[in-house]
């Protein structure tokens, strides 16, 4: 038994084939949706072995590239895609899935799919703590979690800001002179920027890190003035590991000073949550369907 399960971001299609329990990644793989090659060929073919009996994901993308991704699976494997998004409320079932989380957004369902799972997968992997979980893609998102020892964890809000690339773009785009330095190797973040592609690249993350770093901080406050433990920091997406030994240094040390219980880097964050989902939703309807 073999699921396939799918993360479609904004320039990406990133998918693992897991066990029925999905506890185990397999064939892991991540795709750019732009190419010369059609987008529903690429990935049929780098999803015809092993086979899928059944495929679920989350999405951020435009419904083309959606319909995109549904062809593929059934030229694949012959199977649909069942597409998850975001709800007032998880709640897990089942050995090793009791697991509670509340979505505390104005209107749950316009928070976004990968957000959402990206959350249950950390809640699950850090039960009872509270976390900020930010993720550096295409966009830059943190959500804020706060933990409950005995009762669901409740997502806070979260924040979203143009990511890396983005800012170079803007820069690029909204200059006379300035250059797009993703494509310049030489661009290095130091600490006194001395040249344009020093200074943008500089710039940029320090935009990136100082935003994380304060709402970090910010959390962090309102969690001690209610005598709560200080949360914890994941980072998940492509520029996870670059920004963090600067996180580290700012948020870490002599631990009466640390402003974070811990950070680690969490590969996968989307793909694992729509996992935990996906097994927790089939056990309810099993159970349902026992209890009839």
């Amino acid at each position: 038994m073999s699921w396939l399960l799918l993360d479609v971001g904004n320039t990406a299609v990133k998918w693992a084939h897991s066990d029925a329990q999905g506890n185990r990644f397999v064939g892991t793989g991540i795709e750019l949706r732009m190419n010369t090659q059609p987008l529903t060929h690429r990935l049929a073919t780098a999803w015809r072995l092993p086979r899928a009996n059944r495929a679920f994901g989350c999405s951020v993308a435009d419904r083309a590239t959606m319909e995109a991704i549904e062809q593929a699976a059934q030229e694949a494997a012959g199977i649909g895609v069942t597409w998850l998004k975001a709800q007032p409320h998880f709640a897990g079932t089942g050995p090793g899935y009791g697991l509670a989380l509340i979505n505390a957004y104005r209107a749950p369902e316009q928070l976004g799919a990968d957000r959402w799972h990206a959350m249950i997968a950390a809640c699950a992997k850090f039960p009872g703590e509270s976390l900020v979980v930010a993720s550096s893609g295409t966009a830059t998102t943190i959500e804020c979690v706060r933990g409950e020892a005995n009762a669901a964890a409740v997502f806070v809000g979260g924040v979203i800001a143009p990511g890396v690339d983005l800012m170079h773009e803007s820069l690029a785009r909204g200059t006379a002179r300035l250059p797009d330095v993703r494509y310049v190797i030489d661009g290095q973040v130091v600490a006194h920027p001395d040249n344009t592609d020093d200074a943008i690249v500089t710039g940029v993350f320090h935009a990136q890190a100082g935003m994380i770093e304060r709402v970090v901080r910010e959390f962090a406050s309102e969690l001690a003035l209610e005598d709560r433990p200080r949360p914890r920091l994941l980072l998940t997406g492509g520029r996870a590991r670059q920004l963090l030994a600067a996180l580290e240094q700012r948020l870490l040390g002599a631990d009466e000073m640390a402003t974070v219980s811990g950070l680690t880097i969490e590969d996968n964050l989307v793909l694992r949550g729509v996992a935990l989902r996906a097994h927790a939703e089939l056990v309810a309807a099993t159970l349902s369907s026992e209890t009839r």
